[in-house]
């Protein structure tokens, strides 16, 4: 689901499009000028939306870090309705979430960063890469950035194919690819301290 901050753009997207206005304690979200619902802004709106099936939310007048989100769900969705859908029976999923205890230390927070300019380029090849593979018609790759807790979800891989030998082999190169190629870098962050994960194996 893309992130957008501008409602003068509105005119050129395409797809299920939501509105979200501060409304003090909620967020009041609209869809085609008629008020669908209301969230409170302790709940996580994106996830709402994202889970509700909207490709883009428009956000007005509202603060966010991001400029796209995705839940598991919502890549489900995507993938079953990609072109060539009607001929597949399976989907394998990947799901990567933070540890609590890492290499002995207990971890508070991991945090992320990414190098935009390159990183999409990335994400759409290493998808390309994985369609190739006799009997997939469709993959999906999402990895969260920010602050991420222990127990909370990192990264989504969804493989789509016609049956299921077809999707696992796929969805474990997929895996690999990711980790090698990503431009994203990760931080542990432990009570005692921090390190980038990229120093710790280095040493």
């Amino acid at each position: 689901m893309k992130i957008l901050k501008d409602l003068g753009s509105i005119e050129n997207l395409d797809g299920k499009i939501a509105v979200v206005r501060d409304a003090g304690e909620f967020y009041d979200v609209y869809e085609n000028d008629v008020k669908i619902l209301s969230v409170r802004k302790n709940l996580n709106i994106l996830e709402i939306l994202a889970d509700l099936g909207f490709d883009c939310a428009i956000f007005v007048d509202c603060e966010l870090d991001t400029d796209e989100y995705e839940t598991l769900k919502s890549l489900i969705r995507k993938v079953k309705s990609a072109k060539g859908s009607e001929k597949c029976g399976a989907i394998a999923i990947f799901v990567g979430f933070v540890r609590k205890i890492s290499d002995g230390k207990e971890v508070v927070r991991l945090e992320y960063e990414r190098f935009d300019e390159l990183y999409w380029q990335k994400v759409r090849e290493i998808e390309e890469h994985i369609k190739k593979y006799e009997g997939v018609v469709d993959v999906r790759i999402y990895h969260k950035v920010g602050s991420l807790k222990p127990g909370e979800d990192i990264l989504y891989v969804v493989v789509m194919g016609e049956n299921r030998k077809s999707v696992y082999k796929p969805l474990e190169e997929c895996v690999e690819l990711i980790k090698k190629e990503l431009p994203i870098w990760k931080k542990e962050v432990y009570k005692n301290g921090a390190i980038w994960v990229h120093d710790k194996y280095r040493k």
